[in-house]
């Protein structure tokens, strides 16, 4: 298996090794041209909003990271799609569910839950009318989120810039990791070649005893 760096060797999406199912991108676990697709889709959502309403870029933002985190989990719990159904179920019960689920690298999943708490200043309190106004531990760490992805994108950047970069850098890094997610849970489910390895290694790693016999 061959991994490869983050799209364009610019963004880093990766994590510790041993942590997680994925730790990285992995080469054929992408579909051709993915990463404009899926960040030509962010960018249509923001096109369409009021340039001046920060707290509806704040909730689309959060949408969006929403619809990222379900695809997430999705592409490896079958009957997920029943669960987020369910309206008690929040974003960030989803983000925790899918950070246990140790899928990707877990500060991604960190950086979508700051997108939620950003969300959550402008929906808890009606005097917070812009980015700027919004707590600034959850800026702060907007900021560290982003930095640490591409730190040359904090350059010059206002609160907003930095939110909504980090929105496109989230959906970008989680619906990468759900393509393999989905590719893996594909070969698991439905391939002989991996039941058959599966075998193999059981039968290597925890030898039978012959029935009967004593140690």
């Amino acid at each position: 298996m061959t991994e490869s760096p983050s799209p364009g060797s610019i963004l880093n999406f990766e994590g510790p090794e041993g942590e997680t199912i994925f730790r990285r991108f992995v080469d054929g676990c992408l579909p051709l041209e993915w990463e404009p697709v899926v960040q030509a889709e962010v960018d249509e959502v923001f096109a369409h909003l009021d340039s001046k309403d920060d707290r509806a870029v704040a909730v689309v933002g959060a949408l969006v990271i929403e619809d990222s985190v379900n695809q997430l989990a999705a592409a490896h719990v079958p009957g997920y799609k029943s669960l987020a159904e369910n309206r008690d179920f929040s974003l960030s019960m989803r983000i925790e569910l899918a950070r246990a689920l140790r899928l990707c690298p877990s500060r991604l999943l960190g950086a979508a839950d700051t997108v939620r708490t950003i969300r959550n200043d402008f929906a808890h309190k009606l005097a917070v009318k812009t980015f700027d106004g919004c707590k600034r531990e959850h800026l702060e760490s907007a900021w560290d989120h982003v930095r640490q992805i591409q730190p040359a994108m904090v350059v010059g950047k206002t609160n907003r810039e930095i939110f909504t970069s980090l929105v496109s850098m989230v959906r970008l890094a989680l619906r990468g990791y759900s393509f393999h997610v989905e590719r893996l849970n594909q070969y698991v489910r439905e391939e002989k070649a991996f039941r058959d390895a599966f075998h193999g290694h059981c039968m290597a790693k925890y030898p039978q005893r012959p029935e009967g016999r004593v140690p």
